[in-house]
């Protein structure tokens, strides 16, 4: 009885450690710091490039309106540089179709204004170009690579109402090939798609919306795939896929679909911003490098 007693508080004890809280990395100041989430400790700029440096594809989560983000990032690209590798960034700003434009950019045949202008970016997004242009420079003056992942907005609209017959094969074939069944991936996501609460077929809203998100993933993580047999010719390549966080955080969206077209290893890293009224809590798989920052 007494052995079975204590068998019995031994599976409480460790049953109560499972919890999704106590997974959460916490007791940080409330400054700005990086934190390597592997090794459960605060690092330099040059530590984090050391521990994600083995790596030829990393995947890097973006804020896209927050210049100290960008800023973090462009110290990784200029350390990575240092060191002597040639980065190819793939970023979700352009899509395969600009591949063209960019080596163009690169090739010095046009300056970034010029980039600007022939992205059409104030008619493309709200955010502020100069952030995403110091990346660009970045990578154009270490005679590194650009490339375009997103899918394009023509796609994503068939995609989004089902619109097979405006597909070609190629398309149909990837919209037919869509998993939706992810279910961890489901409960990241549909925290924010609760605005289709309050449209007339909530569920089909919702199913829309999400089949979109996964298609978005999806397509970045397949554009990753063929870039990757392209240009990871050496061993001082590193393909760096920058994109919004939400495709990157918990290997839940860009990086569970490329794991399953590639068996090339992989880092992440992504942001946190701090919230005055919080305190700080990282899941331990929110990524490999955590860029923690307050505005």
């Amino acid at each position: 009885m007494k052995n079975y007693i204590l068998l019995l508080c031994i599976a409480l004890l460790f049953g109560a450690c499972s919890s999704k809280s106590d997974l959460d990395f916490e007791g940080f100041e409330k400054k700005d710091q990086i934190y390597s989430t592997k090794k459960a400790k605060n690092v330099t700029i040059k530590q984090a490039v050391e521990q994600i440096e083995p790596y030829q594809v990393i995947f890097v989560g973006d804020h896209h309106d927050t210049k100290k983000t960008h800023e973090f990032f462009n110290e990784i690209l200029k350390e990575l540089i240092h060191k002597g590798y040639k980065i190819h960034l793939a970023n979700e700003w352009f899509s395969p179709k600009h591949n063209k434009m960019l080596k163009q950019y690169i090739n010095d045949e046009f300056d970034s204004s010029e980039l600007k202008k022939k992205r059409e970016w104030e008619k493309f997004t709200r955010f502020d170009w100069d952030l995403s242009k110091m990346l660009y420079e970045t990578v154009k003056n270490s005679a590194g690579q650009l490339y375009g992942i997103n899918i394009t907005k023509e796609f994503r609209k068939n995609i989004s109402k089902k619109q097979t017959l405006e597909m070609n094969l190629s398309q149909r074939d990837f919209f037919y090939g869509l998993d939706l069944n992810v279910k961890a991936h489901q409960k990241l996501v549909n925290p924010y798609l609760q605005h289709c609460d309050k449209m007339p077929n909530s569920k089909s809203c919702m199913e829309r919306m999400y089949r979109v998100q996964v298609a978005w993933d999806s397509y970045m993580a397949q554009e990753t795939y063929k870039l990757s047999k392209e240009v990871l010719k050496t061993s001082k390549d590193r393909l760096i896929v920058f994109a919004g966080a939400f495709h990157i955080n918990y290997d839940l969206g860009i990086p569970l679909r490329f794991a399953r077209l590639s068996n090339i290893p992989y880092a992440t890293i992504t942001n946190y911003e701090i919230n005055k009224e919080e305190d700080i809590k990282l899941h331990n798989n929110l990524s490999d490098i955590v860029y923690i920052y307050g505005k």
